[in-house]
């Protein structure tokens, strides 16, 4: 009699034990690998947020103005400006020296995220917002001041089905976000 050669293959609870490590493989995988969406929102919001604040602060340290210009899709900059609205130069950030800007249209951090300003009056949406000294908030556009900020007035940002809004209380220049 010949010896019995052991069997080729697999046991059933071999294959099963392969088929958990697997899954929990997939399950650990698939929130790596899915759109981070409300993530990135998030994050680019929380940037808006901050270059607005910075602009409310720097015109009251300053005692100067400061043209918060989103008329570029997709982009929001800070400006020095005097009282008529004039560019006199781009406000640079403190850290990097460079000019404060947030593309959010493009930047790998934050997805293609849409950004609509909407600075209020009138009921008219303008892309341009004049901060003085004393947190005065104009709505500005092409070089015209359009009048004192209203209420509702806001940075809206997209991404997919989410959305963010970064709201400034047209009286005290808070910044909020929702």
């Amino acid at each position: 009699m010949k010896p019995r050669q052991p069997a080729q293959g697999f046991t059933l609870v071999e294959a099963l034990v392969v088929i958990a490590l697997i899954g929990t493989l997939a399950l650990a995988a698939v929130p790596l690998l899915s759109p981070q969406q409300p993530v990135k929102l998030a994050t680019a919001a929380a940037e808006v947020g901050n270059v607005l604040r910075f602009a409310v602060s720097e015109a009251k340290r300053t005692g100067g103005y400061v043209l918060v210009d989103a008329s570029i899709p997709g982009e929001l900059r800070l400006r020095r400006s005097n009282a008529a609205g004039m560019d006199l130069g781009a406000l640079a950030d403190p850290l990097t020296k460079r000019p404060m800007t947030v593309d959010a249209s493009g930047a790998a951090v934050f997805g293609a995220v849409g950004m609509q300003p909407q600075f209020f009056k009138g009921g008219t949406a303008y892309t341009q917002l004049l901060i003085g000294p004393a947190a005065q908030l104009e709505a500005f556009e092409g070089g015209v001041k359009q009048g004192a900020l209203e209420p509702g007035s806001a940075v809206v940002l997209t991404l997919g089905s989410h959305s963010a809004k970064v709201a400034l209380n047209e009286t005290t220049g808070r910044v909020a976000i929702y």
